[in-house]
């Protein structure tokens, strides 16, 4: 109704004044002023990745950042691939594992016998941010005069605390050794705890180790201990690569005042990935 009143008024005035142009051709503009037709209904979506917006009739209508839902949505997401992130790179940069192998030139001595041997002792850590968890293996075997062979094979599996430079903690032993004496074949085994101290200071490419263990076996082993010291050299820099020499000394006393001493140089190399 409202429509017809205009377009009477207009014409009456048109024709009143002379100036009459006929609907069809007035220009585009003029229709749209006139509300002759309709504006084009758009939507239009524009903004960056984080930041969207909807235009209708040229208003913005809806802020997706100020939608919670969406919003919410969206903050979840990327919440997950920053833990996740988050959470792989810290495993990655807190845990490392280092394999170690030393060779050992090593004088066995026991009731004033002697025997020298070439001996291979591997070991492995796995460190987790101040946790270590160690493994290592040491096996001589001796042969005095002809006379007498000893076989010795000594397990280990150690936990370390570590506290500025130095590792404390405790391990678990499992020692066994067999002597062949003329026509007599003697066996014996003893599993016993031990409390471990390991020290490590560096200068530059130099690291220099040192430490050891103690402990005993009520029923069998008076006095178990080793003493060692390790200066080590990192041979490329911004690398874990490290030559190390020293010396080592690992000896057992048992309740019959039986002496058996591993003693000798070493040297090794090692590697943390």
């Amino acid at each position: 109704m409202k429509k017809i009143m205009i377009l009477s008024s207009l014409g009456l005035y048109l024709l009143a004044s002379g100036d009459y142009v006929p609907l069809s051709q007035l220009p585009d503009n003029k229709k749209k002023e006139y509300n002759f037709v309709e504006k084009n209904k758009t939507t239009k979506e524009i903004g960056t990745e984080n930041k969207k917006s909807i235009h209708y009739n040229n208003k913005e209508i809806i802020k997706l950042e100020n939608n919670e839902k969406i919003l919410k949505e969206y903050k979840s997401k990327e919440i997950i691939k920053d833990e996740l992130k988050y959470s792989e790179n810290s495993f990655t940069k807190d845990f490392s594992i280092t394999p170690k192998l030393t060779y050992m030139y090593i004088t066995t001595d026991v009731k004033g016998y002697s025997d020298k041997t070439h001996e291979i002792v591997p070991e492995v850590s796995f460190v987790y941010k101040d946790h270590t968890l160690k493994v290592d293996y040491f096996n001589v075997n001796a042969n005095f005069d002809n006379e007498a062979k000893l076989d010795s094979k000594w397990y280990r599996l150690s936990y370390l605390y570590k506290y500025d430079n130095v590792n404390i903690g405790f391990a678990y032993n499992d020692l066994r050794e067999k002597l062949l004496y003329l026509d007599i074949n003697k066996k014996g085994s003893a599993k016993f705890p031990t409390l471990e101290l390991h020290l490590k200071n560096t200068l530059n490419n130099l690291v220099l180790e040192y430490g050891g263990f103690y402990g005993k076996d009520y029923n069998k082993i008076k006095h178990a201990y080793e003493y060692y010291l390790n200066l080590g050299y990192k041979i490329f820099d911004n690398d874990n690569l490290i030559f190390n020499i020293g010396y080592k000394n690992r000896t057992i006393e048992s309740d019959d005042d039986l002496k058996l001493e591993f003693k000798g140089p070493t040297i090794g190399i090692s590697t943390t990935f």
